[in-house]
């Protein structure tokens, strides 16, 4: 579940802030140790956004997704990595992606 581009500009807003917040007060080593920080979490954030966080698959179900979902469909999807479902529809509607979708007109017998 990554985040939107509005939040990520917004957490590069805050960062610049703090920086220019902490570049009048520290001491300019101090600075560029923050600054270095600052760019990690930035590109922490664009990894988290591509799916490239943590390797392999969850090992639970995202928020809104049940036990049963989790087990017959989203443990095979291409779109779970071990941040979560990495969907756009399933992160703004849990549950409304087309493999799940699939799977319980399947169960219904709906074709």
């Amino acid at each position: 579940m990554g985040l939107s581009e509005e939040e990520k500009d917004l957490v590069a807003q805050s960062l610049q802030l703090y920086l220019q917040q902490a570049s009048m007060q520290l001491p300019q080593a101090s600075v560029n140790q923050l600054v270095t920080l600052a760019k990690g979490i930035i590109v922490k954030l664009d990894q988290m956004e591509m799916g490239g966080g943590a390797k392999g698959k969850a090992s639970q179900a995202p928020i809104g997704i049940s036990e049963e979902w989790f087990g017959k469909v989203c443990q095979t999807c291409a779109f779970l990595s071990a941040t979560g479902c990495t969907d756009k529809i399933t992160v703004k509607f849990p549950g409304k992606c087309d493999p799940i979708l699939k799977y319980e007109r399947s169960k219904a017998g709906v074709r």
